[in-house]
C-alpha cells in the first residue's frame, strides 16, 4: 500500500511539473502573489473552517484563504513560498493534517527532509 501511495504522490508531482493543459503558468512574476492548492483533512464542521481560516490570517503575506469543508481543501493566496510554508505550519498546528495538490487534485510528496548520515561503527 505505501509503494501505491508514493507512486501516486511522485505521479501528481510530475503532473504538477509537466502540465501544460492547465495553461497555468507554474512560474510567477516576482512580486506577483502565487495560489496554492491544498488538502485539509480533520475538518468536521463550520468551526473548523473558521479556525482555519483565522489561524492562516494571522500569517504575515497571507492575502486570502477559501475553506472548503465539503471538498476538504483550501486554496491559499500568498506573497511568496515562504508565506505559503509558514501558513501551512499554522494550520497544522491546530491538528489539521495540510498537503499541498497538483493542480489535478492529486495529493504532492511533501519536501524531502534531510537526513543526517548515520556513523558506520555500532
Amino acid at each position: 500500500m505505501k509503494g501505491r501511495r508514493a507512486l501516486r504522490r511522485t505521479a501528481g508531482t510530475l503532473v504538477l511539473l509537466l502540465c501544460s493543459a492547465c495553461g497555468s503558468d507554474s512560474t510567477p512574476a516576482p512580486g506577483e502573489p502565487i495560489t496554492v492548492q491544498l488538502n485539509v483533512r480533520g475538518m468536521h464542521c463550520g468551526g473548523c473552517v473558521a479556525a482555519i481560516t483565522a489561524e492562516a490570517r494571522e500569517v504575515d503575506g497571507v492575502e486570502s484563504i477559501d475553506v472548503s469543508l465539503e471538498r476538504n481543501a483550501a486554496t491559499l493566496r500568498v506573497r511568496d513560498e515562504p508565506t505559503a510554508t509558514e501558513a501551512i505550519r499554522a494550520m497544522e498546528s491546530l491538528g489539521y493534517r495540510v498537503t499541498r495538490t497538483a493542480p489535478h487534485g492529486d495529493e504532492l510528496a511533501p519536501p524531502a527532509k534531510s537526513v543526517p548520515p548515520t556513523s558506520g561503527s555500532g
